[in-house]
């Protein structure tokens, strides 16, 4: 026989000894008939989540809580006490479960784009490449870099999701291409626990670009990548419960919702409640944060204000108070559940363009700027004195190719991004700059992302006045820019008229 490490003691108790009980205890159970198909379906052990905040409190002077800070409540019930209430709180609950389940299947779905989209772009299989997750460390000074024990973990995981998968698409991924999944297929079969994980793992400046796309921003503007990681951790522990028919009335979920850096210095922002212990730990932060990332997801669909109307009425109908899920007091004057309440556009759009196109932080695009001249280069410094110099020469030279606006430039947050392909041999390209600045000028008084998108447009749209390929392909002028000489390049858009297919955007 096994031997049990236990101190549970509690006699089993068949139906009718358990619908004895409630009654000695002072709860209404109506008749045996109704009270022995209510436990039968949904079980002693399983109601009493519902039935716990009826328990009497002791009367003073006695304790309230005990030695480890929880409440204290006796196994008699307040008066009026009834099984049939109980059962309407669970079938509420159950209700709930549903609807929670939707809504957080379509902000998971869209997470799996959006993490597999970023990583994709990158490597195909990036996340089995820890270099370019920037997941490899160095343990003891000398040894070459491995893998960190976080990347080693969340790999086996993760493999054993890609092993067990049997969906159509997989079986074809692996019969036509092999074993492993790229990323933009993996992310499909992973559970959303080992989705939020890797997003962990992604480098940090990906990580800050996803926050930013979804406005959980720093203090400073930058992408909170730490409040998004949070929020992803407290998305995966409801979808556990609801996934496990666990209950979500009344219960304080384990995982605590950070606040962005953000709402420090914007005391009105939206998510401002955020900053109330009270509302942390509970449904309404849940649905909070939800809200946000769906106004950023899917800006038109009222999911989650529909969502609270119907715990607002059942509340009444059932019979439960509001704060038993974190509702604070006059909840419906926040100004995210209002029918004209939306999300700025241009962080999602500015987010969309980095995918497009490998992109440098102002910092790496300073620093290729190699041919920066700086001042008074007789001038006698220190090696510091000249690496201040040839830095203050880098920041100087971006600044003036803004002036002049000859440089595409997305903004996200209050990070400043360049497409790479702008640059070469330490500087922008010239026959590059002079098309961006004639493009640039067309667009006076257009929204600078919407801009942005605009210049990419046209620079990475297959153009059919342009040589195709070797093998046929049409180019476009930014492929063209890459595989021929600036001359000829400057001759080619000439001749073929690609400036004027420039589409200038509409201004909102």
């Amino acid at each position: 026989m096994t031997s049990l490490d236990s101190t549970y003691a509690k006699p089993f108790l068949t139906v009718p000894a358990q619908i004895r009980r409630l009654r000695d205890r002072g709860m209404d159970c109506e008749t045996d008939a109704f009270a022995t198909a209510i436990l039968e379906r949904y079980g002693y052990y399983r109601l009493s989540g519902y039935w716990h905040p009826y328990r009497e409190l002791p009367a003073p002077p006695a304790p309230r809580v005990d030695a480890d800070g929880r409440e204290i409540r006796l196994d008699t019930f307040v008066p009026d006490t009834s099984l049939a209430h109980v059962v309407a709180l669970y079938d509420f609950d159950q209700a709930l479960r549903t609807r929670l389940s939707e809504l957080l299947s379509t902000i998971e779905i869209s997470l799996r784009f959006f993490i597999g989209h970023r990583l994709g772009g990158a490597d195909k299989f990036a996340h089995r490449n820890p270099v370019m997750l920037e997941t490899m460390r160095q343990v003891n000074p000398g040894d070459s870099p491995e893998p960190t024990t976080s990347y080693n973990d969340w790999l086996e995981e993760y493999d054993r999701h890609e092993t067990r998968a049997r969906d159509a698409f997989v079986l074809h991924f692996r019969k036509k291409y092999g074993p492993h999944l790229p990323i933009w297929v993996a992310t499909e079969v992973m559970s959303f626990g080992v989705l939020s994980n890797l997003y962990t793992l992604m480098p940090q400046l990906d990580q800050e670009i996803l926050a930013a796309r979804f406005q959980v921003n720093t203090a400073d503007g930058k992408g909170d990548r730490g409040a998004l990681a949070n929020w992803l951790n407290s998305l995966r522990n409801v979808r556990n419960i609801c996934a496990h028919y666990g209950r979500i009335w009344n219960r304080a979920f384990d995982v605590i919702i950070d606040a962005p850096g953000h709402l420090r210095i914007d005391p009105d922002h939206h998510l401002s409640r955020l900053a109330d212990k009270s509302v942390t730990n509970k449904l309404y932060g849940v649905l909070l944060i939800m809200q946000h990332l769906l106004l950023s997801i899917a800006p038109d669909r009222r999911d989650v204000p529909d969502l609270l109307g119907f715990i607002d009425e059942q509340s009444r109908v059932v019979g439960f108070d509001l704060a038993q899920l974190g509702f604070p007091e006059n909840w419906t004057a926040d100004a995210v559940w209002g029918t004209q309440f939306e999300l700025d556009q241009a962080p999602m759009r500015a987010a969309s363009l980095l995918d497009r196109a490998q992109s440098l932080t102002a910092v790496e695009t300073r620093d290729t700027l190699t041919s920066a001249k700086i001042k008074d280069p007789d001038k006698q410094r220190t090696a510091p004195e000249l690496s201040r110099a040839h830095k203050a020469a880098q920041r100087q030279l971006l600044r003036t190719y803004l002036h002049y606006k000859v440089v595409i430039e997305i903004g996200l947050g209050k990070t400043k991004h360049y497409p790479a392909f702008q640059f070469r041999d330490g500087k922008i390209i010239n026959a590059l700059a002079e098309i961006n600045q004639a493009l640039i000028a067309q667009c006076g008084g257009v929204e600078t992302t919407q801009t942005a998108a605009a210049l990419l447009d046209w620079w990475q749209t297959p153009h059919p006045g342009l040589p195709t390929t070797s093998d046929g392909t049409l180019q476009s002028p930014a492929d063209l820019l890459a595989t021929i000489p600036e001359t000829d390049f400057t001759t080619t858009i000439k001749d073929a008229d690609a400036v004027n297919t420039f589409v200038v955007p509409e201004t909102e």
